[in-house]
């Protein structure tokens, strides 16, 4: 039997965007979304962001840009035919620069935003080389410190998406104790398979973070019912998604049918929870989930005036 830990996980904070997380090494191009102080490929202390990079990239373009007009205009006062004429080119050429340096100071932030864009979609290849290699890295620390094999997942998916590194995430946090003040997750970590650990998972959840049970982990559990029912603990993971999804109306009245099939066992907070829910929408169409809540409130809860 696996004998769960407690554990403690460092703060983790998704970005705001996905990209945030990359970062790429100015020496050998080589990309990571760790947060390591060196390049793991060439051992230079050259990483920047991507950000960075894509702006340095656009100010480049800026200044050769600039130098191009400037060297125009020398050209143009070298081979003038008179004074005049070299004067005329020369002033017109430096206005011409001063024109491009404004418009290109005011679209700088344009600028960056489209060096991004390219620099992104030019090195798509090299970039889930790079992720491909700190999941390797990841999975390669697990043996000595599965807590940061864990975390340096975690960091991954973000821009590491997949059935594979969700697993074996999945398959990390089965050995650790959950408690409601860890930073956990659910919807990110859902397969398209049915996967027992998954669904030990879930119940866990359910048990600790029930906020964290939306709409598609809601689904994922209905379609994989029958299979949950024939775990060893499985009607205990489906009585505490039943009992962790009527914390909300809607949740109710969409699930109401498979609700229906564990009420008999949901706590008595939870019971009541939904028994208050059918009494505020007695119109709603709640599949007979209410008669079915009726039945038991008379069966089980008949002298229990708290309940009534």
């Amino acid at each position: 039997m696996n004998k769960k830990r407690p554990v403690t996980f460092r703060p983790f904070k998704a970005p705001r965007y996905a990209y945030d997380k990359l970062r790429i090494c100015r020496h050998c191009g080589q990309y990571t979304a760790l947060g390591e102080d060196r390049c793991t490929k060439c051992g230079k202390d050259s990483l920047i962001t991507v950000e960075n990079q894509a702006a340095s990239i656009a100010g480049r373009k800026m200044h050769t840009r600039l130098l191009f007009i400037l060297l125009l205009t020398l050209a143009s006062v070298y081979f003038g035919n008179s004074i005049e004429q070299m004067m005329l080119c020369g002033a017109g050429g430096i206005l011409l620069a001063g024109l491009l340096y404004y418009t290109q100071r005011k679209a700088r932030q344009n600028e960056n935003l489209r060096s991004l864009n390219e620099l992104l979609g030019r090195g798509i290849g090299i970039i889930k080389e790079g992720l491909e290699i700190n999941r390797q890295e990841a999975v390669s620390v697990l043996r000595e410190d599965d807590v940061l094999a864990y975390e340096k997942l975690r960091e991954l998916s973000i821009l590491l998406r997949g059935d594979r590194i969700a697993r074996q995430r999945i398959a990390l946090l089965h050995g650790f104790l959950l408690r409601k003040d860890m930073d956990l997750e659910l919807e990110q970590l859902l397969l398209k398979d049915f996967e027992p650990l998954l669904a030990e998972y879930i119940g866990e959840i359910a048990k600790v973070r029930p906020d964290l049970i939306k709409d598609r982990t809601l689904r994922y559990v209905k379609n994989y019912e029958v299979e949950i029912r024939h775990m060893n603990n499985g009607m205990t993971i489906l009585t505490g998604v039943a009992g962790a999804s009527v914390r909300m109306k809607r949740y109710a009245l969409l699930y109401s049918s498979m609700i229906g099939r564990y009420v008999q066992d949901l706590p008595k907070d939870r019971f009541m929870r939904l028994s208050k829910l059918i009494a505020a929408n007695p119109h709603e169409p709640w599949n007979g989930l209410d008669q079915r809540v009726a039945d038991i409130r008379e069966a089980k809860y008949r002298w229990d005036p708290e309940v009534q």
